[in-house]
C-alpha cells in the first residue's frame, strides 16, 4: 500500500514539474507575438482609417458641389443665365459640369433658386419632408436686375463605407425610422448686377 502511495506520489510530482516546464517554455516563447499584436491593433486602426477616408470624402464632396454653387450663382448675378434664357434642367447642367468629378448627376442632385426683393426678406425652406426625403418644391427663379436670389445644391450623398458612415446620416428612411445617406448642402446669396442697359440701377 504504502509503495502504490509513494509511486503515486512520485507520478505526481513527475506531472507537476512537466506541466511547470511547459509553463516555463510557453512564457519564454515569442513565437506569433507579432501576429497576436498585429490582431489586437488591426480592428481599431482600419476603423480609425476608413473612418478618416470616410470624412474626408464627404467633406470634399461638400466643397465640390459649394463652388459649383458659387460659380453658376455668379452666371445668375452677372445676368448670364437671363440673357441665354436657360430653363431649370439647363441650369442643373451647369452644375452638373462642375461636380461631375465627385458626384453623379441623378436623381439625387436638386437645385432650388429663389428671388426676393431684398436680403431681409430671404427664407429658407426644408428640402426634406418629413419621411427625410427631398420634398420636391424646388424653384428656378433666376430673378431680375437688382433682385435679390439664393441658390441652393442638395446631394443625397451615400456613404462609402458601410457601418462607419451611418454616425454622418442625416436623410433617407430605411422603413425603421433609420437615416440611409448623409444631405450635402451648398448655399449662395447674391445681388443680381443691374445687368440690363435700360434697367434700374442697386
Amino acid at each position: 500500500m504504502f509503495r502504490a502511495e509513494g509511486i503515486l506520489v512520485r507520478l505526481f510530482s513527475r506531472i507537476m514539474r512537466g506541466r511547470a516546464s511547459y509553463l516555463r517554455r510557453f512564457a519564454r516563447d515569442v513565437r506569433g507575438v507579432a501576429a497576436l499584436e498585429f490582431a489586437m491593433i488591426a480592428p481599431p486602426f482600419f476603423l480609425l482609417l476608413f473612418s478618416m477616408f470616410e470624412v474626408g470624402m464627404t467633406y470634399t464632396a461638400d466643397v465640390v458641389l459649394q463652388n459649383a454653387v458659387n460659380e453658376t450663382a455668379r452666371m445668375i448675378r452677372t445676368g448670364q443665365v437671363q440673357s441665354e434664357s436657360l430653363t431649370r434642367e439647363q441650369f442643373r447642367d451647369r452644375i452638373c459640369e462642375r461636380v461631375s468629378v465627385l458626384l453623379s448627376c441623378d436623381e439625387r442632385l436638386k437645385v432650388d433658386v429663389r428671388r426676393f426683393s431684398r436680403f431681409s426678406g430671404a427664407g429658407f425652406t426644408n428640402p426634406l419632408d418629413a419621411s427625410g426625403e427631398f420634398n420636391n418644391d424646388f424653384r428656378f427663379e433666376p430673378g431680375s436686375p437688382c433682385d435679390v436670389v439664393m441658390v441652393r445644391a442638395f446631394y443625397k450623398w451615400d456613404p462609402l463605407t458601410p457601418g462607419l458612415g451611418e454616425a454622418m446620416m442625416n436623410m433617407g428612411n430605411d422603413g425603421h425610422g433609420n437615416a440611409t445617406a448623409r444631405l450635402l448642402q451648398a448655399n449662395a446669396a447674391i445681388r443680381n448686377e443691374p445687368f440690363q442697359s435700360a434697367g434700374p440701377t442697386c
